[in-house]
């Protein structure tokens, strides 16, 4: 049975670390002292998941009953969101960043968001089989 909470919170989380990760590549502040900074990067995105992703079943039992609907759930809604998320992000910085930016964080943060969830759809599995 999927918990939502800890399915938001792992979201949250797997957001965050995208945009640390990001951060990181592009060898911005990091560490204790950038967790603020990070935090501001990814709060758009984080904004625009929690408003979408809901409803488009991201947090119903289903979402996460096997490795596929898992994946597919991500599918569904990282388009949706990453709009909203890039629209917020737009209000905060005052401007839209480049195309590419939002091509590159549409894949990245899908794949954190999927490896999140197949993780947490493994051990969901494996604690039903105990």
């Amino acid at each position: 049975m999927a918990q939502a909470w800890l399915l938001y919170f792992g979201d949250v989380v797997a957001i965050f670390l995208f945009a640390a990760v990001g951060r990181g590549s592009h060898q911005l502040a990091a560490g204790a002292d950038a967790l603020l900074v990070t935090f501001n990067t990814a709060a758009p995105f984080i904004i625009g998941w929690l408003l979408v992703a809901p409803w488009l079943g991201a947090f119903r039992p289903q979402a996460v009953a096997n490795y596929k609907a898992a994946i597919r759930t991500v599918a569904i809604s990282i388009l949706p969101s990453l709009v909203v998320g890039a629209l917020v992000r737009a209000l905060f910085e005052g401007h839209f960043s480049p195309w590419a930016f939002y091509v590159v964080t549409a894949l990245f943060l899908a794949l954190f968001l999927m490896i999140w969830r197949l993780v947490y759809t493994w051990f969901s599995a494996s604690m039903h089989r105990s």
